[in-house]
């Protein structure tokens, strides 16, 4: 028998809480097992239900464990997937049967992610700690502020594998930066510093490394305090282009058949 979910509950993956009008879920472990791997990511997804019903409850927080989104989680996780040895320091396009193996479950796990986090009803929060890599950057620029850690990174990893960026990152990137800068990071790659990222308006506010998920709790606590009705109203009417997403993430699902194709 399964135990029940509850909002304060820890796995290997997460763990989660709640601290006032605040409900908070850490990704402890390497986020592309933890958020890609179907199971996992339908508990998670179960758990923004339960928290749903927490009508005292205005605000979700996702933090991460230094690591978790980092380069170093991303290869091994295609390491594993396509069963290839990588060279940490120097490109390697993957074949169109690597591709598959690596976009079938992230396309799909992600995308279930994100369209729930852009039609979730309550303030959802991405404190970033240490370095992000493509899929989550893309996750991140999908809720509604974004908390920075003072060491964030933001890497562009996948242009290293020939792996077209994921996490609605093309959707997202460009309409806080602009077309042409978007298309230098999505086709060339390249990295953005935490005080950089402030000035690109990708990071609304930069914290401390030290304490920085009390000080992200805390944080949200404050925001959290503007009231239930005021965050609904004001998030259905920031998200004009809700429909323009979901037509794009029906459009990137497309890829995957397109790569089974290359692969008969």
């Amino acid at each position: 028998m399964k135990e029940k979910l509850t909002i304060k509950f820890e796995n290997e993956s997460f763990k989660g809480w709640r601290d006032e009008s605040v409900a908070i879920v850490k990704i402890k472990s390497n986020a592309f097992y933890s958020l890609i791997d179907i199971e996992t990511s339908r508990q998670l997804l179960n758990w923004f239900d339960l928290v749903s019903e927490q009508e005292d409850v205005n605000v979700i927080l996702f933090v991460n464990e230094k690591g978790c989104l980092g380069n170093t989680a991303y290869e091994v996780f295609v390491t594993e997937q396509t069963g290839k040895e990588l060279k940490k320091d120097s490109a390697q396009l993957l074949s169109e049967n690597d591709l598959l193996q690596v976009r079938s479950k992230e396309i799909n796990v992600l995308n279930s992610l994100l369209r729930t986090i852009v039609n979730y009803r309550k303030l959802v929060i991405s404190g970033l700690h240490g370095t992000v890599v493509t899929p989550f950057i893309g996750v991140s620029l999908a809720s509604n502020l974004r908390i920075a850690s003072e060491d964030l990174v933001l890497s562009f990893a996948h242009v290293k594998y020939g792996i077209h960026a994921s996490g609605a990152l093309p959707f997202f990137l460009p309409k806080y930066i602009g077309t042409g800068k978007a298309s230098k990071y999505i086709f060339e790659g390249g990295e953005i510093l935490a005080h950089e990222a402030v000035q690109l308006g990708l990071v609304n506010k930069i914290l401390p490394s030290e304490n920085f998920v009390e000080d992200c709790i805390n944080e949200s606590k404050r925001l959290s305090s503007m009231g239930g009705t005021y965050i609904r109203w004001t998030k259905h009417l920031l998200l004009r282009d809700r429909e323009e997403l979901i037509n794009y993430l029906h459009e990137e699902e497309k890829f995957v058949d397109q790569y089974k194709e290359f692969t008969v």
